[in-house]
């Protein structure tokens, strides 16, 4: 079994091809005229909060501009082990995020593992609740099984785009056009403690973050 392990430095670089390139170049392009202010929960900002705990949820549609507005903030996502996570984590690198590779479904030990050693050190993890294919918003269990293990309590978060463009593929990709104002929200926290009892805690904690991951 492969094992999960986050990608942080030099020699670990995935190397961008035609699509990841395309998708970096868009990106930075783009990002540069994008404004954005973020609102909601007052007690988490991922630029502030760059020594905490957290685990951070949002759509897969929501990737690219949460990725390139929290490019050097220092939090781990979870990447799938396929071609598309090639692709993701080659992005990803290059916006200084670090990955784990990996889901709940495979590699599944290992990942918990590596989340738990990040969040051990006080940094942020980001998991795709949806990902890597679906169905569309739709939470898997992953995140709940992630946070029950860790104690790590779980912020939505969305970008909200003034104009953007919507790409026709599983998840409606978006990509918000040049000079969009962003508003980020965050959403209140989804806490273990709140599961610490009783039977069916991962479903019961993942229909309240399914509920929880309504902008």
């Amino acid at each position: 079994m492969q094992s999960a392990r986050p990608h942080s430095n030099a020699s670990d670089r995935v190397p961008l091809d035609a699509v990841s390139g395309s998708i970096w170049c868009i990106g930075s392009i783009l990002g540069r005229t994008w404004r954005y202010s973020l609102e909601g929960t007052s007690n988490v900002n991922p630029f502030v909060d760059r020594n905490k705990a957290v685990i951070y949820c949002f759509w897969h549609s929501h990737i690219l501009p949460l990725a390139y507005i929290f490019r050097d903030v220092g939090v781990t996502a979870i990447v799938s082990a396929s071609k598309d996570g090639d692709r993701a984590t080659a992005v990803a690198q290059r916006w200084r995020h670090d990955t784990i590779r990996g889901s709940s479904s495979k590699n599944q030990v290992s990942v918990i593992r590596q989340c738990s050693r990040v969040l051990h050190d006080n940094r942020g993890i980001v998991i795709i609740p949806d990902g890597p294919h679906g169905p569309r918003e739709e939470v898997k269990p992953g995140a709940a099984m992630i946070a029950l293990m860790t104690n790590a309590p779980v912020y939505p978060v969305f970008a909200l785009p003034e104009k953007t463009w919507r790409l026709n593929s599983w998840d409606r990709f978006m990509i918000p056009q040049p000079f969009s104002r962003i508003i980020v929200r965050f959403g209140e926290a989804v806490l273990p403690a709140q599961f610490a009892s009783g039977e069916n805690r991962v479903e019961r904690f993942s229909e309240h973050l399914q509920k929880a991951m309504t902008p």
